[in-house]
């Protein structure tokens, strides 16, 4: 379905297409950033609402699925700084999938925020891992020794260099896991 008519002369089945084709493409990228599937719902349902409404005084130049998302994107980033003045006026830290969610949303040089966030997240993990798993690490991964080489400087067997490793990296995993959505709808939305 082509979605490039001058969104004055759309009837309701063109808008019955565009619910069909869109909304769920709508609802998962909301959920990406708010982490509700209801919400979600809800700002994809009041999305298309909108547009049906307001279809006599838009001006889009051809691409009325990309209005649906922006307006979508518009809602999602609304309901999160409300979230954190809540939650900055009730003296409660804001969750870092809200934060998250608001760099992505609210700043086209997000990546560079992530990107320090990141940095800082990765640096005070590996500073709270045990020195022994830490040494490990660094010696491979910054320093890019071998297991083998690691093991001789160190002086213990490969296999404590896997396992070392292993840890390491099931920590650091666990620690980025919310990271990880982010970083994968900033290159596919924003970029």
């Amino acid at each position: 379905m082509s979605l490039s008519p001058n969104i004055q002369t759309v009837n309701e089945h063109f808008i019955e297409q565009l619910y069909l084709s869109h909304y769920w493409k709508a609802v998962n990228y909301a959920n990406h950033f708010l982490k509700d599937v209801e919400t979600a719902k809800e700002m994809a349902q009041e999305a298309m609402i909108s547009l049906w409404q307001k279809r006599d005084q838009l001006d889009i130049a051809g691409n009325v699925a990309y209005y649906l998302l922006s307006t979508v994107r518009n809602k999602a980033f609304n309901l999160l700084k409300q979230k954190q003045r809540i939650a900055q006026r009730m003296g409660n830290p804001v969750s870092v999938s809200d934060r998250l969610g608001m760099i992505a949303l609210g700043d086209s040089s997000a990546d560079k925020v992530i990107h320090a966030e990141l940095s800082a997240t990765i640096a005070k993990t590996i500073d709270a891992m045990s020195s022994k798993i830490s040494t490990t690490f660094l010696l491979c991964r910054e320093e890019g020794l071998s297991y083998k080489e690691v093991a001789q400087k160190l002086n213990v067997s490969v296999k404590t260099v896997e396992y070392r490793i292993s840890k390491a990296l099931d920590i650091l995993r666990s620690v980025l896991s919310e990271y990880l959505i982010l970083i994968i709808l900033l290159y596919n939305f924003l970029g």
